[in-house]
């Protein structure tokens, strides 16, 4: 059974990419049969270019994904770090010991 932790929840939630970007990744995939098709039209606006440019965006906002997953991770893991020391210390978050602050 996986555990349910803050770390566990990010990288879970990280791993699926959003509604928008698998449109575009579908759509990427449509227009990739078109390449190198002899058509006029699609010659002369330099269809087989745009794709190209089309798979760098894609591949940027991939990494882009896989950067934000790691930053999620990490900052989980800093949060719940950050929990264990003060509970151990018995500090508040924000800060004040338990008994300056009563």
């Amino acid at each position: 059974m996986a555990a349910h932790t803050p770390i566990a929840s990010a990288i879970a939630a990280s791993s699926q990419p959003s509604f928008a970007f698998s449109k575009l990744q579908d759509l990427r995939a449509s227009f990739e049969r078109l390449r190198g098709l002899q058509i006029d039209a699609l010659k002369a606006m330099g269809f087989d270019t745009l794709l190209d440019d089309l798979a760098s965006i894609c591949d940027a906002l991939t990494e882009l994904d896989r950067i934000n997953a790691d930053m999620g991770v990490t900052d989980s893991a800093l949060t719940m770090l950050l929990h264990r020391s003060c509970r151990r210390r018995q500090v508040r978050p924000a800060g004040l010991s338990i008994a300056s602050a009563t």
